[in-house]
């Protein structure tokens, strides 16, 4: 997917694909989280978006949609997830039109690298919300391009979901494995 992105950026800056430049703040209403980062707790039941790459728990959310998650300091990722979840007060939520989901998300990820490279230094820096609100994104005329991106981020997250449900189980079957209450048969 960022693969696809990359290229098609290059079709734009020569002049191959029709459409135009807007930025974030004219797709979205950029939030923060509101929690501070002992929010969470060990076992909570929804996810909890951090400036970590670490995806934390909670047993209280406030959002539930299909989210862009930026982290305004530490190490400056970028994530996405579509659910019930809460998060820090120094992550940026952008919660987009379907259609432009996956291209926010590409967008954003391809100008976190010069907010990466912004950071280095002495001084601790961090992202600012206006630095969020003017992320770059060209639209494309063809709707097929948005089409795809969406068809793929949307596979993505259900590869990722499937993983949540089978480590829960691997959870909860391995104490009974180990101690002998469950067994396998051959």
């Amino acid at each position: 997917m960022k693969l696809i992105y990359e290229t098609f950026m290059i079709k734009v800056e020569n002049k191959k694909i029709n459409g135009s430049f807007v930025t974030a703040k004219d797709l979205v209403e950029v939030l923060t989280g509101k929690e501070d980062a002992n929010f969470s707790i060990q076992n909570g039941k929804f996810n909890f978006f951090t400036c970590s790459n670490e995806i934390l728990k909670c047993n209280e959310y406030k959002y539930d949609s299909s989210s862009i998650l930026i982290a305004g300091n530490g190490d400056f990722n970028v994530k996405h997830y579509t659910g019930k979840f809460n998060a820090y007060q120094r992550t940026y939520i952008l919660t987009p039109q379907k259609n432009y989901y996956a291209l926010l998300y590409l967008a954003s990820l391809y100008r976190i690298e010069s907010f990466k490279s912004k950071s280095t230094g002495s001084i601790v820096k961090f992202i600012t919300k206006e630095d969020i609100e003017n992320i770059p994104i060209f639209i494309p005329e063809n709707k097929t391009i948005l089409n795809n991106l969406n068809q793929m981020i949307i596979l993505k997250e259900n590869n990722l979901s499937e993983n949540e449900i089978l480590i829960k189980l691997r959870d909860f079957l391995l104490p009974l494995l180990m101690n002998g209450q469950a067994t396998i048969s051959e």
